[in-house]
This record gives structure tokens, C-alpha cells and sequence, in this order.
């Protein structure tokens, strides 16, 4: 059989290449692959790195050995969260310009708070290509090499294919304005030809249209999951994927009349052998993981990772007070340090609610009282865990829900809301109207949950307020109105526009 030469490590010059350059990955070192095994050890570094990214990067697997470029990671790190914890209207910024945190970073914070962290949305540009280059090279390999169909191809491809389009997914919802159906996003899913420049973006309805194919096409497959091998290649997850998707597009400017059905549906399979967590102690083992790098088979998740270091100090908060600080090698106990959730949030949950509950979704502040921060502590030294919820059972469960009411059966609708609040012991309704309650619930559940609340806020087309005394202008208080530019991030002007003259930056932004 002709031997076929893959690339394995990415070159350094990749941070200064263009979006096409993402997309045709030339790493330095090279293994000759002759067979689908060999492409399953390549692609099994890459998995690896995700299942253990604590982990040295340095992996031997097939006899040679894989120097894996760290950043390559399919959970995105302490930056990108950071970025959503201040983007959202669930954290109170009145003091946010005070003291010790505005001496050392304030021109960050008030970035954040602006809206404006144009460096983390480089950071995202950068790696969610890089994964979508990687796995059009693993699939490339797989389709030269033309063997006959079998479960160890389903296997590698469906983990290549979902791994993709949930990048590509990324960076519609991120950099495509959510009104504009012309500006999508650059991308390239053609194996066979890797090499070609993309100049200019493809409309959201091609983006939708690779991603559906890519996902559907998956979906279809007979191989059975690999426990050993696959992390992303599972019905429940391209269900739970494809109902994101389309419950996502159902508002934008390519909605079809069956998204809302089509959510539903994927919802309704992606739940298929899970349950809502009805108790604190059971809802703490979505956050709160003992020895595994990663799980799947939580009745209550579809797929949990780990982004960030295990053992870790107990109080450490899933809302930082000082944006970026991980990148800068700062630790601080937020007890201290910390940014209470807003009053409004708060005045949503009720007493009895299970997430309000000590150590579970806050924390009294010793030094500040009645201050509420979101805690991902046990209580128990170095037992602490931070980790990436890719898909829960609770978002899944409030999406059927959703979807009802938007189809105006609120009957329904308000039966699947209240087996909800039922799971999290209350009764409280804030609002008469359902779909503003299951939005409600969508922030209590999920404020500080990377994208979520960012996402609803885009696609239901709101507008967000932060109080705090911007140092620049002197003003108390900044209002994000809807539809606003900000709502499509900042394209990379030194790593991709500089190169890519066909690409324009998206509209209000300025190089």
C-alpha cells in the first residue's frame, strides 16, 4: 500500500499565519502512515491532550512519539471564561474600579467591561482554526488512504467531524454578526484540497449548511462508540450539538420553520438515559469530579472535561475577580478579591432553591456580607475541580422547554419548566410570561457556564447595562444595546487580516 506523510506538530509561525493557514496544518515532524491504525495514533495525540491537558505533552503512541502544540485544545482556557464571566449581566461591576484590582488591572477590566477583550477573541480565532485544520488533515489522511469502510473509519471520522463542526459552530456564533446572513465565517471543510487561500467568508447559510452535513452524516453511523479510544463520538453529544445549533439559529436570519421541531427532537435524544439532578449533593457531581480526567456516563451531563488544574484551593471561585489573571500567574483566594453576582440575579432564586445552597452554585464572602459568589469548592483541600460542561442534561431539558413556548404551546412548555424548578426545589416564578421564566432559569442555571448566557443575550437580540465608573470616560455605567457590533467579536487584525486582503473586519470595528 502506498505510503501516505502526515505532519504531526504545528509550527511556531502558525500564531503569525492567516485563517487559510489554520486550515493546512504543516507541522515539523512527519510519520509515513500506511494504514487507518496509524491514523487512530494520530488522532489519539490529539484526544489525549484533551483527556489529560495537565498532562506533559510529550505522548509516545504507536512507537513514536507526539510533541503535541499544548494549545491545541478542544475546551478553551481560564481566558475565554474569564471573558464571558464579564460579558454577561450576571456579576455585579458597581465596585470593579476600586482599589487593588484597578490599581494593577484596571485597563483590562474596563476592557472587558466595554466589551472589548479583542486579544480573547484572537485567542479563540486562533485555536478554534487550528482544530478545524487538524481534523481536515486527519480526515484527508483517512480518505487517502481508501480503505474499505469499517468501525475503526466511523470511529475517526465521527470524532473528526463532530470535533469540527463544534469549532466551526464557535466561530459562527462568536465573529458571524447574528443579523447579517451574508457575513458568516471563513471556512473549509474540503479535504481534498487543502491548500487553497479562503478570501473571503461564506454566507451563514453555507456555515449552517457544512456543519449540518458534517453532524447528520455522524449521526447516521453504525460503529459503535470505542470507550477506550473515542471522547467526542457519541449519538448523545451530536444530539446535543445539532440541538444548541438549531435552537441557535431559529431567531437569526436564516431561521426555518422546523428549528425550533429540529431542537427539540435532537434535545429529546441527546436526553435519552439521563435525568435532572434533584439534589445539591447529586448537582455537585456535574462540577465536582474525583479522580476521572473526564466523564460520560453522569446521568446528569453528557460530557464533562476538565480546563483547568485538579488540585486546586477549594474556595477558588468559577467567576475570577481580575480578568486574566490566570494568564498573568496571579492567584488570589476571591473571598477577597471576588465580584458578587448582580442583585438582580439574585433576587431570581428563592431561599429554598438547592443552588443557593453553601458551596454549591455560591459563597458568603467572609469579609463582605451577604456578597454571593459562585463557588466550585467541596470544602475539602485540594478536592476542588474546575471543569467545562459541554452538554447538561438541565440545558437540554430547559431547550425542550423552550421550544414549546416559542411554538406557542405554553401548556407544555410550562410542564417541562416546572419538572425543572421541581429538580432545583422551587416554585418561583419572577414573570408571568413563560419564555422570559425559561430564561430566568437558563441565567440561574447557567451564569457562569462559559457562552450560554453570552449566546442568549445575541440570539434574543437584548440589551445589557454594567454599572462601574469607567476610568476613561468618567461614566457610571455602559449599556450594550442590541444587535450592537460588539455582539460579533473583534477579527485578529496581525494574525489574520494583515495577511488575508480578501477578508474584511466585521462592521463597526477598527484595525
Amino acid at each position: 500500500m502506498r505510503k501516505i506523510t502526515i505532519i504531526l506538530l504545528l509550527c511556531a509561525g502558525i500564531f503569525s499565519s492567516s485563517c487559510d493557514k489554520y486550515l493546512d496544518i504543516q507541522p515539523a515532524n512527519v510519520k509515513a502512515i500506511g494504514s487507518m491504525e496509524d491514523v487512530k495514533g494520530i488522532l489519539g495525540g490529539y484526544l489525549l491532550s484533551i483527556a489529560a491537558p495537565q498532562a506533559t505533552i510529550n505522548y509516545d503512541i504507536n512507537g513514536y512519539g507526539h510533541d503535541w502544540y499544548k494549545g491545541i485544545n478542544f475546551s478553551l482556557d481560564a481566558e475565554v471564561f474569564q471573558m464571558f464571566s464579564y460579558y454577561d449581566n450576571s456579576m455585579d461591576h458597581s465596585e470593579s474600579m476600586l482599589g487593588y484590582q484597578a490599581d494593577q488591572y484596571g485597563e483590562a477590566i474596563a476592557k472587558a467591561l466595554n466589551w472589548a477583550s479583542i486579544e480573547t477573541h484572537g485567542h479563540f480565532w486562533e485555536n478554534a482554526y487550528k482544530n478545524i485544520g487538524l481534523m481536515n488533515r486527519i480526515l484527508a489522511e483517512v480518505d487517502r488512504l481508501n480503505e474499505p469502510a469499517s468501525d475503526l473509519q466511523q470511529q475517526i471520522v465521527g470524532e473528526a467531524k463532530i470535533v469540527r463542526a463544534w469549532n466551526a459552530m464557535k466561530l459562527l456564533q462568536y465573529f458571524a454578526p447574528f443579523t447579517n446572513e451574508t457575513l458568516g465565517i471563513p471556512l473549509k471543510f474540503d479535504v481534498e484540497d487543502l491548500t487553497n487561500t479562503i478570501e473571503t467568508r461564506k454566507t451563514q447559510t453555507q456555515v449552517y449548511e457544512m456543519i449540518f452535513t458534517d453532524l447528520k452524516e455522524v449521526l447516521a453511523y453504525t460503529a459503535p462508540t470505542n470507550e477506550n479510544y473515542n471522547i467526542f463520538y457519541r449519538k448523545n453529544i451530536v444530539n446535543g450539538i445539532l440541538a444548541q445549533l438549531y435552537l441557535y439559529k431559529a431567531t437569526g436570519p436564516v431561521k426555518a420553520e422546523d428549528d425550533w421541531a429540529n431542537a427539540r427532537m435532537h434535545a429529546m435524544a441527546a436526553l435519552e438515559g439521563k435525568y435532572l439532578a434533584t439534589s445539591s449533593d447529586e448537582l455537585k457531581t456535574v462540577f465536582f469530579l474525583d479522580d476521572t480526567k473526564y466523564q460520560f456516563d453522569s446521568p446528569f451531563a453528557a460530557i464533562l472535561f476538565f480546563w483547568e488544574s485538579k488540585d486546586i484551593f477549594p474556595w477558588t471561585s468559577r467567576i475570577w475577580g481580575i480578568p486574566l489573571y490566570r494568564a498573568t500567574g496571579i492567584s488570589f483566594n476571591p473571598a477577597y478579591y471576588g465580584r458578587p453576582l448582580h442583585p438582580e440575579l439574585l433576587d431570581l432564586y428563592d431561599e429554598g432553591d438547592i443552588r443557593m445552597e453553601e458551596f454549591m452554585f455560591i459563597f458568603d464572602s467572609i469579609n463582605f456580607e451577604n456578597n454571593k459568589w459562585l463557588t466550585e469548592g467541596n470544602g475539602k483541600p485540594g478536592d476542588a475541580r474546575n471543569t467545562y460542561q459541554m452538554l447538561r442534561t438541565a440545558e437540554l431539558h430547559l431547550i425542550v422547554a423552550e421550544t414549546y413556548a416559542r411554538e406557542g404551546d405554553e401548556a407544555t412548555a410550562k410542564q417541562w419548566l416546572d419538572e425543572f424548578k421541581a429538580s432545583r426545589n422551587t416554585t418561583y416564578y419572577a414573570s408571568t410570561d413563560i419564555l422570559t421564566e425559561i430564561m430566568n432559569e437558563r441565567k440561574k442555571e447557567f451564569f457562569s457556564e462559559y457562552d450560554i448566557v453570552w449566546l442568549d443575550l445575541k440570539r434574543n437580540e437584548m440589551s445589557i447595562t454594567h454599572e462601574f465608573v469607567d476610568p476613561i470616560s468618567g461614566a457610571q455605567s455602559i449599556t450594550l444595546e442590541s444587535n450592537d457590533y460588539r455582539f460579533a467579536f473583534y477579527i485578529p487584525v496581525e494574525g489574520e487580516l494583515s495577511l488575508n486582503s480578501g477578508l474584511e473586519q466585521n462592521p463597526g470595528w477598527s484595525n
